[in-house]
């Protein structure tokens, strides 16, 4: 299963605080993994990079109804 590295990780994690003040923590169990904010809801725009981001690197993202978290699941599952 294709996932998202622990770089990988680390690089959207400083990206997503540098330019959008958004502190990312990684959450990972045996068929996907999550992102969680600290209880801070993405705006639209960092709402469409996260889901930009995923689809360039072929992971399938979805958003959460409280926009907290984002689940990532590989393409096809």
């Amino acid at each position: 299963m294709k996932a998202l590295s622990i770089q990988e990780y680390i690089d959207l994690r400083d990206e997503s605080r540098e330019h959008f003040g958004v502190t990312l923590h990684l959450h990972d169990h045996c068929t996907s993994q999550y992102l969680s904010s600290d209880g801070q809801p993405f705006d639209d725009r960092y709402s469409a990079y996260l889901l930009d981001y995923f689809d360039s690197k072929k992971l399938s993202a979805t958003i959460s109804n409280d926009r907290t978290c984002v689940l990532i699941l590989p393409t096809g599952l």
